[in-house]
């Protein structure tokens, strides 16, 4: 070691005080530096130039290759386009656009109304709120106190002895200027937030216990004990959604079928534009005092979720809310739409109790705020259930291996003819048949009751929503015919020779040549948990040299084959791919026309007739599997609700990392859920003040911008 070591300071570069704001209109981003601003400009508000209009643009492509590519690029994963909508609330169609217009619900119109509930004229103005300083932070004393909180707590969650630790650090600059850091310690910071008078919705609990009859001899252990639900009130819920200006304008007030102005076929999106909420209002609006209200369907959504298996397995049982009337594209973008609002200790945990405060307000309507100022009468009603099929199974109260929307026999469920359940058709054979018999014979459970029996205009049968994860992705494509293709090539070949072609297979998608929105899979298929995500990305692998090839040259259809397993099994395999992902295409899209489901049911018709390859080769032995039934009732489901992707539970799915995997996480380990109740409390107050925030035009720029602007003033 050298006896004399240099001890020089670096050439470092001071803090950069300079923000420039993107100047774009709505955007309030601020950058350091006019390359940033550039890029930013570049990426998020590009400026396409289009030809002039004399000039004619030749473009040599087929009208085929074009709808397909369209079907290609039409991807959940891009963000949809804002609807332009404007609801006039005095006549009963619209036009949308200029190619679509609107026939709106006559009587459950949505009409504005005073705090009593006494309509008003249609361009009455909103009532005036009590004005509000600009300046009032409360419970914050200022911009960076809140901004603080919400990095520490929201945006990038912090230990609690890392927050200390960040405000010591802050404190040492401060302490030569007599200052001191916006919070005292992390204490402080969480009394602060739980201090926020917005959002609020407290967590209450009961106890629940089996009371049946219990078998003689041994039995599950959970008949004897002793079960706590943790819920909120989901009426509250509600409101606070209703009421949020984020959504004032990504809202539909009433039900309406949307047509095209050339030829009139109708368009499914939203899920107020589909026939399921257009039926209830003509049976809501029966009864006169319902005239005039805004119908508010719930949506439901419970899954199990697993959080840590190396410690214990620990499971819980979240039930999700939201309403119908926010815009597909706002539920899918997680912006507070869907909410917690219990925490089910076991999936048969009755859901009754939790909705309870709920069911008067389902036949009386009342007097809620809405986002954009206006009072509204409103009435609510239990709307879709998203679930997968085992928690469907449960819901319907039906034996597994059945399907819950209809009476098909489990021995065939494609079978044609097939009657769809219904409440009153189960209650017929509870009441005529045997318990055996109607377990054989009909898939129903006797002793069984669906929760929705206790609720008006609900049949948990018609309300099992589509799903197009665990039923598509994961089921049809991953669990299905991707397995498979791998059992036929053990069928067809020796080991040695299965074996040889799966790993050419996976060579061929580890090779897969890097492009912007493809993923690649260096290990090829061969990874040990396959995620939602995962089957997306190996679907767009496999698909698009089948668009393209089959587009320019039908004729070689029949030597066209998906890119990774090409050479290795019958065409007719192939078809099965192709009319499957098609389906899944089309499913996905955010706008479906009745043309559009002529392609869809086209596309079930020649999946199921190539298929059958699959049984010709014994490879498997039947086609009788619930998750690809349902594949089946996708048309029907999108005329009843609109378009698939508002519905998934891929939304869900995502939300358990926030409301249930990282609450567990920051907790300490004992006695989790309670702290993860807290945890989720404290983030709906931050999500809600910052709504309030933003509204009053509070958040525009940075903490830093802000104080620059106020120094510059001084």
């Amino acid at each position: 070691m050298p006896e004399y070591i240099p001890h020089t300071q670096i050439r470092r570069r001071d803090f950069n005080f300079l923000q420039l704001a993107c100047g774009h209109a709505g955007c309030n981003r601020f950058f350091k530096t006019g390359a940033g601003r550039t890029k930013h400009i570049l990426s998020a508000h590009p400026v396409i130039s289009s030809p002039p209009p004399e000039q004619d643009m030749d473009i040599n492509m087929p009208d085929v290759l074009l709808q397909e590519l369209e079907n290609w690029y039409n991807d959940e994963d891009f963000p949809p386009l804002p609807d332009d909508e404007e609801l006039d609330y005095g006549h009963s169609h619209d036009h949308h656009a200029d190619h679509f217009f609107r026939n709106y619900h006559t009587k459950l119109n949505g009409c504005p109304c005073d705090a009593h509930g006494h309509f008003l004229d249609d361009n009455a103005l909103p009532p005036s709120c009590e004005p509000r300083s600009p300046n009032d932070w409360t419970p914050f004393h200022n911009h960076t106190e809140f901004e603080t909180a919400d990095l520490f707590y929201a945006q990038n969650p912090t230990p609690a002895r890392k927050i200390d630790a960040h405000l010591a650090l802050w404190a040492s600059t401060l302490l030569k200027h007599g200052d001191t850091p916006p919070f005292a310690d992390h204490r402080d910071l969480y009394a602060t937030i739980d201090a926020i008078p917005l959002g609020e919705v407290k967590w209450e609990s009961f106890s629940c216990l089996y009371t049946g009859e219990k078998p003689e001899g041994s039995y599950p252990p959970w008949m004897d004990g002793t079960f706590d639900v943790w819920y909120r009130d989901p009426h509250q819920v509600v409101q606070n959604m209703l009421a949020n200006p984020d959504f004032a304008h990504e809202m539909d007030f009433r039900p309406y079928r949307e047509f095209s102005t050339l030829g009139e076929e109708c368009h499914y999106r939203d899920f107020m534009s589909a026939d399921w909420a257009w039926d209830q209002a003509d049976t809501i609006s029966k009864d006169p005092d319902t005239i005039g209200t805004t119908f508010v369907p719930v949506i439901l959504r419970s899954d199990k979720t697993t959080i840590s298996v190396g410690t214990g397995n620990n499971e819980y049982h979240p039930l999700y809310l939201s309403i119908g009337n926010v815009h597909n594209n706002v539920r899918r973008a997680h912006r507070n739409a869907v909410a917690v609002i219990g925490f089910l200790t076991m999936p048969k945990t009755t859901k009754e109790h939790i909705l309870e405060r709920l069911r008067p307000r389902m036949t009386k309507p009342e007097v809620a705020k809405f986002g954009d100022g206006h009072f509204r009468r409103v009435i609510y009603g239990l709307g879709p259930y998203i679930a997968d099929y085992e928690e469907q199974v449960l819901l319907a109260c039906i034996v597994r291996c059945w399907c819950p929307r209809c009476m098909a026999p489990n021995r065939d469920l494609d079978a044609a003819g097939a009657l769809p359940r219904c409440q009153e058709y189960t209650e017929e054979l509870v009441d005529v048949g045997t318990y055996l018999e109607l377990w054989d014979e009909f898939g129903v459970v006797a002793d069984l009751v669906p929760f929705t029996n206790d609720f008006p205009r609900a049949d948990i049968c018609q309300l099992i929503a589509p799903d197009i994860l665990h039923q598509l992705i994961k089921g049809t494509f991953k669990d299905h015919l991707v397995d498979w293709v791998h059992k036929y090539l053990l069928q067809t070949h020796s080991a040695r020779d299965a074996q040889r072609i799966l790993d050419d297979i996976d060579h061929r998608i580890a090779i897969v040549a890097p492009f912007a929105g493809l993923r690649r899979f260096p290990q090829g298929r061969g990874f040990k948990q396959w995620t939602g995500d995962d089957s997306k990305a190996l679907m767009k692998v496999r698909i698009p040299l089948l668009f393209t090839m089959t587009s320019l040259d039908k004729a070689k259809t029949h030597k066209v084959y998906i890119a990774a397993i090409e050479g290795h099994v019958p065409v007719e395999i192939i078809r099965t791919f192709r009319a499957f992902l098609e389906f899944c295409y089309i499913v996905r899209k955010s706008t479906i026309s009745e043309c559009t489901l002529e392609q869809l049911q086209d596309a079930v018709s020649r999946f199921h007739h190539y298929r059958q390859i699959f049984l010709d080769t014994d490879t498997i032995s039947t086609f009788s599997l619930p998750r690809q039934h349902s594949v089946s009732h996708y048309l029907q489901l999108i005329r009843l609700f609109g378009a698939p992707n508002g519905l998934c539970s891929s939304i869900t799915e995502s939300k358990h990392i926030k409301a249930v995997k990282g609450p567990w996480r920051r907790s300490s380990k004992y006695n989790a859920l309670g702290q993860m109740l807290v945890t989720n409390q404290r983030l709906d107050k931050l999500a809600a003040a910052r709504v309030d925030f933003t509204s009053r035009g509070m958040l525009n720029g940075t903490c830093l911008s802000a104080a620059l602007e106020a120094f510059c003033e001084f």
